[in-house]
């Protein structure tokens, strides 16, 4: 054989393997438990089964890649992104995993199933079958700080009337009872489905969650809102509605205060946060006495792994699932990140003292019980929302929440019985946002059609000097963009324009609606409304605080004042910011306990009540843990953010178009005797007219699309998979931005003043 042909056999041989691997592709949640667990994993399996190659990928935004390659039928095969799994599974696109958890586990010595502690493949069944498998035991409790209860000889409480005396103990020590994650205030639906449960047991607790008539206004519903809200109202640290998650953890483990509700994953996300000698314990969720629930269960959440059917290699992900679950790699897994997992045999030898507890906690549990996502209804998520946040500031009462979710409960299960159907709840709202786009429609097709007329009226009397260019030249210099700009982006809206008058899921067949989703956004839906509502505010009122701000810098800076370079910077600094900076920056201002905004303001209060300016300085003194960033405070604290990043950008235009204007008009302005205001309202401001323009106009069109992201924010259409009623909404958005920008423009429109 020549050695030319020795060489193309070698490395054909080489290369087989690489071609003959079976790839396994895994998008993962990149969360607290980290990456570096998965990829090492992957390796050691790599290594056992050497045919076969894991392709990892991990993201805190992963749903949004893996909703996108659902949608498309490009399924992967596992992964844990946080999509709605029940929708997936019922369309027969999740594998079943029965048949491989009645075989051996990975190391052979009992079946798969009896690997995981009991209750732990309950969260994901359907018709009897398992279609998810957990590897971290995501589950929810009370942690405490050890070493306060021990040395106020404090015990955990086991009921509900032993937590709230406690809570008393504690706040009688001078100690805040209980940290909370209020911007985040879901975290209190651990507490109420505990309580709930705890009372009614799991079949009721089911019922609820299918909205079976009376599940929810009931004595037992009520008594968990109650007790929650009592917990919330009296022994919550005060600022906590404010606080982020990671705030409220910090306050916990600086000693603030004695408790906080969180997940396993506590720990691991405050990884480098938590002082030296920082004792942690965990106890599970009190129960309400005389009640039906399992004492044991424990409430669990995220966590579970899935595998598609659809993907090319599904027996080989069920295999790499079945060696992550092993005991070696459920023990890695436990002292990498410090979480406990729902492998038997496995915690008490890998977990820290701190976690210890929680690790009981999961060993002693008969079932688990709580809501994942896409489980049930999701329709209801934003009126539990709204009755949650009341429940927890003490603006609604159990007894009206209880009415509201009941109502709510019976409208969600009538719009299933009959999806086409439309409650109509508004009329006079809808008939002016219409008459406003009409009447906004026709300003702009008049003020159009007159320009258009004036501008022929010129065309034969003045002449432009501009070069026609030739329809190959057009094409040459234009046709590239137009063409990536239609395949890019018109070819999308003209299809979501069609997808928005079917119902959708992405997975099932079309089906025609005609207008549904139109009138049932206008006429029937509140939260549109709220949206809108907040969208004007955020379209009007941040405005009149950013321009006239904006102005007076430029005006200052153009006079020349000593330092304008440095001023310059420092105005424009917050533009260069990413936005997740700036975000974080803010988060730190506004925290309720020690942000500098609070303490400024506090701090101006005993400085005025020791003026003898009691009353002033009482009201302002009132700040202390005043929770700007809670929902019902957050649309005003978003002033001095907006005013923050929007006047330096604007300066910056306003400046430039000041000092473009010859100084030889202000001096025979100075000449005529002008005031330095009647320079600046009959002089500056028209001079620079065209660039007012365009900042009013990018701020209307900023406003106006700011309504998607306050939309999208409180819905779970696009998470539930429903396309076209997700959809419905970018026409109305289409049309208020386009009509308001086009009406905008025309309204701005004035002669160009010659200098």
């Amino acid at each position: 054989m020549s050695r030319g042909r020795c060489g193309v056999v070698l490395l054909l041989g080489l290369a087989a393997p690489l071609v003959a691997a079976t790839r396994v592709e895994m998008p993962v949640f990149e969360g607290g438990e980290g990456m570096d667990f998965f990829f090492d994993c992957a390796r050691a399996y790599e290594r056992a089964r050497p045919g076969t190659e894991i392709d990892l990928s991990g993201d805190p935004r992963i749903a949004d890649k893996a909703r996108v390659r659902v949608l498309e039928g490009t399924f992967p095969e596992v992964t844990n992104a946080g999509l709605n799994y029940w929708a997936l599974i019922k369309h027969g696109d999740v594998l079943p995993l029965d048949e491989f958890l009645d075989k051996p586990n990975w190391e052979g010595d009992r079946t798969w199933r009896q690997s995981f502690f009991p209750g732990s493949l309950d969260r994901y069944q359907y018709k009897g079958k398992v279609y998810g498998l957990p590897l971290a035991s995501f589950v929810q409790c009370l942690w405490y700080n050890k070493r306060m209860f021990r040395e106020h000889g404090w015990a955990p409480p086991a009921t509900w009337p032993e937590l709230l005396s406690l809570c008393g103990r504690i706040k009688d020590a001078g100690i805040a009872p209980m940290a909370f994650q209020g911007q985040y205030h879901g975290y209190a639906m651990m507490l109420i489905d505990g309580a709930y449960y705890s009372q009614v047991g799991r079949a009721r607790f089911d019922a609820q969650k299918n909205l079976e008539p009376g599940s929810f206004d009931n004595p037992e519903l009520r008594k968990a809102l109650e007790l929650v809200g009592e917990l919330a109202t009296q022994y919550f640290q005060p600022g906590a509605m404010g606080m982020s998650h990671t705030q409220a953890q910090t306050e916990f483990f600086l000693g603030h205060t004695a408790m906080i509700p969180c997940g396993s994953w506590l720990k691991s996300e405050m990884l480098g946060k938590i002082p030296a000698g920082f004792k942690m314990g965990a106890f599970n969720f009190p129960v309400v006495p005389g009640g039906m629930g399992d004492p044991t269960a424990i409430n669990t959440v995220a966590g579970y792994y899935f595998v598609f059917r659809k993907s090319q290699h599904p027996r080989e992900g069920v295999d790499f699932l079945r060696f992550m679950t092993s005991r070696e790699q459920a023990g890695r897994f436990c002292r990498s990140r410090d979480i406990p997992v729902a492998v038997q045999g496995v915690n008490e030898q890998n977990l820290s003292a701190d976690v210890q507890d929680l690790a009981a906690i999961i060993k002693a549990a008969g079932t688990s019980y709580g809501q994942v996502p896409g489980e049930g209804y999701p329709e209801m998520d934003q009126y539990w929302t709204d009755a949650r946040f009341g429940i927890l500031t003490g603006k609604i009462t159990p007894e009206q929440a209880c009415r509201d979710l009941e109502e709510a409960a019976g409208a969600v299960r009538e719009r299933k019985a009959d999806p086409d159907r439309v409650t109509v709840r508004h009329v006079a709202k809808p008939a002016t946002l219409l008459a406003l786009l009409l009447a906004a429609a026709v300003y702009w097709l008049v003020t159009t059609l007159r320009a258009l007329r004036q501008r022929r009226a010129r065309a034969g009397i003045e002449r432009t000097g501009l070069v026609r260019l030739s329809l190959p030249n057009v094409l040459l210099f234009v046709g590239p963009a137009v063409l990536l700009y239609t395949i890019l982006v018109v070819v999308p809206c003209l299809r979501s324009f069609a997808w928005c008058v079917h119902e959708w899921d992405g997975l099932t067949t079309m089906r025609y609606v005609g207008l549904l989703y139109f009138r049932r956004l206008l006429f029937e839906d509140d939260a549109f409304w709220t949206a809108l509502r907040n969208n004007l505010f955020l379209m009007i009122v941040v405005p009149l605080f950013v321009l006239p701000l904006s102005l007076f810098l430029a005006a200052c800076l153009s006079h020349g004042v000593r330092g304008s370079r440095l001023f310059r910077v420092c105005f424009f600094f917050p533009n260069i910011l990413g936005a997740v900076a700036t975000t974080l920056l803010w988060m730190h201002l506004y925290n309720p306990k020690g942000g500098p905004v609070n303490a400024a303001v506090v701090g101006l209060g005993k400085g005025l009540t020791a003026a003898h300016l009691g009353g002033l300085g009482h009201l302002l003194t009132g700040f202390d843990g005043f929770t700007w960033l809670s929902p019902d405070h957050l649309y005003w604290a978003l002033i001095p953010m907006s005013g923050w990043g929007a006047c330096g950008f604007n300066m910056v235009l306003f400046l430039a178009a000041m000092e473009s204007i010859p100084q030889s008009i202000y001096e025979a302005a100075d000449l005529d005797g002008a005031t330095p205001w009647q320079k600046f309202w009959h002089l500056t401001v028209p001079l620079i007219w065209d660039v007012l323009s365009i900042s009013i106009v990018f701020m209307v069109i900023g406003g106006m699309k700011a309504f998607e992201s306050i939309w999208l924010l409180t819905q779970s259409m696009f998470t539930e998979f429903k396309v076209g009623e997700a959809t419905a909404i970018g026409v109305p958005l289409f049309l208020m931005v386009f009509l308001g920008t086009a009406a905008t423009l025309r309204l701005m429109k004035r002669e160009t003043v010659e200098m």
